[in-house]
């Protein structure tokens, strides 16, 4: 009996064994060993890099952002960026790389990437709420000897990093800070229109500088198109997200810009053909039917909305209308008493006013207002803004209707080009 006994704990002792030497793991060869040689061998090919990293971040709220980094094995990084004329500074935050899902890489004090992600719009220059649509935490998608593809966690920005070279580390954002401010000398235009022109082409263009998109407007033969697409600064020049195809003429990118005072032009280069961009009193083409797309849908079925009130020869809000006490909203309404449409003041205590319109459309493509009263009651204090709106609303020659994306529309003065309002 003893015998058998022993005999029986012999073989649970082996079957133990047994199970402990195949469950065992090699040093090594654990998950978190191995995703933590993983993050180590990132670290080093991040502080590696002799001269740092140049960046592009495409933020899922659209356009483009140059940055340069340079890491440190003591988790700090000095980033620079072509964000703003300030963001061309050395700034050190910190950084960390972390087994999250994926193994990721985060930027976990401030730095100029959280100027993207910023819900205030004035400092990030997206939406209230979601700036930019950007972020700071990213996943590691592909890693090469020389570049690093990354995905936001949050919101699936696109940041791609490139070793930079020893003559890119010193001046690789001033040369993108470059082209990025001899473009924006297009806000020193005082006409609205804008138009590119290439060999025997003529495009117009409406560029906002805040948001990087360009919205162009061309003839193809059978009618006219409308195109939008987002874009960013290069070394060379500025890089469209979306080329542009018109009329057989394929445009990546507008190169070697340079900006000229005397004649308020922009020169530069499109597929290496000397090419500008000018300013105009009238666009080259209009939609005829534009401006009833726009009158006919609201985005909520009712009003369109507007911010500043009119830019007069590029000042924005030129009759200070931003000064009305309380003012909340001025809003377009579509047949808010028909026959009568309006331009609506909204205060913040509940009061509306503004001038009772009759609308009009034109064979050419405009809308002409008309004055036919008012409603509510202007204060007095808001008198002189209202009054000067009506006034310039009303010009019997009307507004060309410029769509510059999916809800949103400029109302340009037919009369000279040089005064505008946008809506959303």
């Amino acid at each position: 009996m003893r015998k058998i006994w022993l005999l029986g704990l012999l073989i649970v002792s082996m079957l133990s064994a047994c199970d402990k030497d195949d469950n065992e793991v090699a040093p090594g060869e654990r998950p978190d060993e191995r995703l933590n040689q993983v993050l180590s061998e990132y670290k080093s090919q991040l502080v590696n890099a002799e001269y740092g990293w140049k960046a592009t971040l495409f933020p899922e709220g659209g356009a483009g952002y140059s940055f340069l980094f340079d890491f440190s094995e003591n988790d700090r990084v000095i980033t620079r960026s072509d964000i703003n004329a300030g963001t061309a500074a050395p700034l050190e935050s910190t950084y960390r790389l972390k087994a999250a899902q994926l193994p990721s890489l985060l930027f976990d004090t401030y730095t100029y990437l959280h100027i993207l992600a910023d819900p205030d719009a004035t400092k990030s220059g997206g939406e209230w709420g979601e700036g930019r649509v950007s972020d700071y935490e990213f996943s590691f998608d592909s890693v090469s000897p020389d570049s690093i593809i990354l995905t936001g966690n949050y919101n699936d920005s696109r940041l791609i990093l490139v070793r930079a070279t020893a003559d890119e580390a010193s001046n690789y954002i001033s040369r993108v800070n470059e082209n990025a401010q001899t473009f924006e000398n297009i806000n020193n235009f005082t006409s609205y229109f804008k138009q590119l022109e290439v060999g025997n082409q003529s495009i117009d263009i409406v560029v906002n500088t805040d948001l990087r998109t360009i919205t162009f407007t061309y003839d193809e033969g059978s009618g006219v198109r409308t195109f939008t697409t987002s874009y960013y600064f290069t070394p060379e020049g500025l890089r469209l997200l979306q080329p542009l195809n018109v009329g057989g003429l394929v445009i990546t990118s507008l190169n070697e810009m340079q900006y000229s005072a005397f004649r308020n032009r922009i020169n530069l280069t499109v597929n290496g053909t000397e090419a500008s961009i000018q300013e105009t009193s009238s666009p080259a083409y209009v939609d005829p039917q534009v401006a009833r797309t726009f009158y006919n849908n609201p985005p909520n079925g009712a009003y369109w909305r507007t911010v500043n009130g009119f830019t007069v020869e590029g000042v924005v809000d030129t009759f200070n209308v931003g000064s009305i006490a309380n003012l909340e909203l001025i809003t377009l309404y579509i047949q808010a008493s028909p026959p009568y449409d309006g331009l609506i003041f909204w205060t913040t205590d509940g009061k509306f006013f503004g001038p009772a319109l009759r609308s009009r459309f034109t064979d050419d493509g405009r809308i002409v207002f008309t004055y036919g009263g008012e409603f509510g009651t202007t204060p007095e204090q808001a008198a002189p803004m209202v009054n000067a709106t009506r006034e310039q609303l009303t010009i019997p020659e009307g507004y060309y209707v410029i769509r510059t994306g999916p809800n949103t529309y400029d109302l340009v003065s037919a009369k000279d080009g040089k005064t505008w309002i946008s809506f959303q």
